[in-house]
């Protein structure tokens, strides 16, 4: 089974400010090894990083806007260490979810016909 981060290694996803959609787990079963749960919305350089660190816990929400810099946790203003916290949750996203354990949804009229 490939890894995310092995699927997207053609992509610099700093640099690539193309792509539109979002990436989930293709059912709620699904987890990281660790048990949690992330889905991770794209809109060009703006990021939404929907977390849960376990079954019945809440959702963290972790938007990033990378044209104006502005980070907010929670619909508040994020500290650096709740930007690094989502760079790591990211990567730790990238680095185990399985490419067949997850869907991308992509808006509609993205796809070529």
């Amino acid at each position: 089974m490939a890894k995310l981060d092995e699927a997207l290694a053609a992509v610099n996803i700093n640099e690539d400010h193309n792509f539109v959609g979002t990436i989930a787990f293709r059912n709620e079963q699904l987890t990281l090894p660790d048990g949690s749960t992330i889905a991770l919305g794209i809109d060009g350089g703006h990021w939404v990083l929907v977390y849960q660190k376990g079954k019945g816990a809440q959702f963290r929400v972790y938007d990033y806007d990378g044209h104006t810099k502005l980070f907010r946790v929670d619909k508040k203003p994020g500290a650096d260490k709740d930007l690094a916290e989502m760079k790591r949750l990211v990567k730790y996203f990238f680095s185990n979810a399985h490419t067949e354990d997850l869907v991308t949804i992509l808006p509609s009229g993205s796809m070529a016909e």
